[in-house]
């Protein structure tokens, strides 16, 4: 099988469904399942998943919807949602 190259905006979306899903329903099935994968994919939502727990926060490195124009380079989720 062959790989593709996920964009920015491809992990963005991925990251923040896969958050707004564990705070919704932290024992939710299908996130957990998709977590416990032995691949690129779940090492990836695992990551995201952890690093929510620490910091509360959704990821805001993406180089997507104008950030290259924001202060900073980085567009919060609040802003995001806006």
């Amino acid at each position: 099988m062959g790989k593709h190259i996920k964009t920015s905006m491809d992990h963005k979306v991925i990251d923040y469904l896969a958050i707004e899903l564990f705070k919704a329903d932290p024992d939710n099935a299908v996130l957990n399942t998709f977590m416990n994968m032995k691949n690129e994919e779940g090492f990836h939502l695992s990551k995201t998943i952890d690093e929510f727990k620490k910091t509360g926060k959704h990821p805001d490195h993406y180089n997507t919807d104008g950030t290259w124009a924001a202060p900073g380079g980085r567009i919060s989720f609040e802003q995001f949602k806006s």
